[in-house]
């Protein structure tokens, strides 16, 4: 939910007047945001939380199956293109 929520969310949709100090935030630390994504990623058990409405549920054997790798591939991919200048997409 960390990933989804306060990583993903604002950086997607970022709270004004705050955009550009949080996009330079996450520019600047990319590297080491996307290194601690890779530790998430390991230590992930892959149980879905009470609090992603999986009450009673169990994990699917063959992986995650609380959407955590998907949230990471998008941040990465965000990160990628803030430090390439690709994000946010300038209109021209």
């Amino acid at each position: 939910m960390v990933v989804r929520t306060a990583m993903l969310g604002n950086l997607k949709n970022p709270p004004e007047p705050w955009a550009d100090v949080i996009r330079t935030h996450y520019r600047l630390k990319a590297n080491s945001i996307k290194a601690q994504l890779d530790k998430w990623l390991a230590d992930d058990d892959g149980v879905v939380t009470v609090g992603d409405g999986a009450f009673h549920q169990k994990a699917v054997a063959s992986g995650s199956s609380n959407g955590l790798a998907e949230d990471v591939a998008e941040l990465k991919a965000l990160l990628t293109k803030l430090q390439t200048g690709e994000y946010p997409a300038t209109s021209s």
